[in-house]
């Protein structure tokens, strides 16, 4: 499902000393099927922006299409809204309250109205879907630990079979392991279900690993929108901006002013690591220096 956003304005406590405007006449169009990975420092719009896409804020002027609804028209029908784009906060763990796994993700689906069979097989799928076995039904899901409480949060909002799924810092506060895990059921679950996935968070290495297209907020406005390697070969801007680059484009940045000819649209391991073996087979071969 698509999202059109035009001319997007919002102010915080508008007309108190506080205020402060958020959204600066923001405009974009992602397509269905998209996976778009949103970065920013704290500040920067980021939350404020997904928060508008399920009518969770309203904006001060300008308009958002979801699909064929328009989300800033009065009148709008919230809950089907609701329904089609689905909004897993940070720390959703801390949204988790029922006495088991199987009834909170069901909560979404029975509020639905769905027969108890649909509930079952909706609550099935969506735990297959984030890699959570069906032994884990009838556990509480405190008892679990921290990036499987992130999977059965999701699974709660996959359940309701959203068209687009918004993630904000999905991995926030996990170790190492939990972080990967996660990470991977992510971009493992859009490849299944090929849905709209807009991916906020903070973490360069993370955004870098699994977006295809990259938004980068700053102050209100959208500073950059382009593919990884584009964005991430602009490090000066970035960091100007308050932002790190991933580490990979940092060592590749040194390796370039120490002389070696690296492209600048190295941004992951796995590319920098082919990089280097195929500039290593080519000094092999031509018996002289390697350069890309």
């Amino acid at each position: 499902m698509s999202i059109e956003i035009s001319g997007l304005n919002y102010i915080y406590m508008e007309g108190s000393p506080f205020e402060k405007q958020a959204l600066k006449d923001v405009s974009l169009s992602i397509a269905d099927g998209e996976f778009v990975g949103i970065i920013g420092h704290t500040g920067s719009g980021k939350s404020t922006l997904i928060q508008h896409l399920n009518g969770l804020l309203k904006p001060n002027s300008g308009s958002i299409k979801i699909g064929d609804l328009v989300v800033t028209e009065k009148g709008t029908d919230m809950k089907k809204l609701r329904q089609k784009v689905g909004l897993v906060f940070q720390y959703p763990e801390h949204q988790l309250f029922e006495e088991t796994v199987y009834k909170d993700i069901s909560y979404g689906p029975k509020n639905m109205n769905l027969s108890q069979e649909e509930i079952d097989e909706r609550v099935r799928e969506a735990m297959n879907c984030v890699g959570l076995s069906e032994k884990y039904m009838n556990r509480s899901p405190f008892e679990l630990s921290g990036g499987q409480k992130r999977r059965v949060a999701i699974a709660g909002v996959l359940a309701m079979n959203p068209d687009i799924l918004i993630l904000d810092e999905p991995a926030a506060g996990l170790d190492p392991a939990g972080r990967e895990e996660i990470l991977t059921q992510i971009r493992a679950l859009y490849l299944e279900r090929k849905m709209t996935v807009l991916f906020v968070s903070h973490s360069m290495e993370d955004v870098a690993r699994i977006a295809g297209r990259i938004i980068v907020m700053n102050e209100g406005t959208v500073a950059l929108d382009d593919k990884p390697a584009e964005i991430f070969s602009q490090a000066d801007a970035l960091r100007k901006m308050g932002l790190d680059v991933p580490q990979i484009t940092e060592l590749i940045c040194e390796l370039r002013r120490r002389g070696i000819s690296f492209d600048n649209s190295i941004y992951t391991i796995e590319k920098a690591k082919a990089t280097i073996q195929l500039m290593l087979a080519k000094k092999q071969n031509t018996g002289g220096d390697a350069t890309c």
